[in-house]
């Protein structure tokens, strides 16, 4: 089942939701969005939870908002505005430089696990 998760709700509460809509306990989900983000999620329910691992491995795409020379305690929007903030630019960058830069970092990416993590029971935070 696909669910266009909203903001607020955490993905454990999308799946609890659905139990009770769909009067099934068996319903699972294949990645978990925090709860200040908004996207498709994919539930899997009853015998089709078995196939979680294979539903997991396919191609995901991720569209986002940054917001540069601005950090936070979190790494996210969530978190505490922390060190030197830049606020000023000398010159904007041309179109090309910004599309060239985009493009070096297009495709598969190793990507470092934020500070903190929002997960369904709490907030951890390395």
């Amino acid at each position: 089942m696909l669910v266009d998760k909203p903001a607020g709700p955490t993905s454990h509460d999308i799946v609890a939701r659905a139990r009770r809509m769909l009067r099934e306990r068996a319903v699972g989900h294949t990645g978990t969005l925090d709860p200040f983000a908004t996207g498709l999620m994919v539930l899997l329910v009853g015998r089709g939870t078995r196939v979680a691992r294979f539903v997991e491995q396919q191609a995901k795409t991720y569209l986002a908002t940054a917001r540069l020379g601005y950090n936070t305690s979190t790494d996210d929007l969530t978190g505490e505005t922390v060190g030197p903030q830049i606020t000023q630019i000398a010159q904007m960058p041309a179109l090309g430089q910004v599309e060239k830069a985009l493009g070096e970092i297009v495709g598969p990416q190793l990507q470092r696990p934020p500070r903190c993590s929002t997960t369904d029971v709490s907030l951890f935070c390395s």
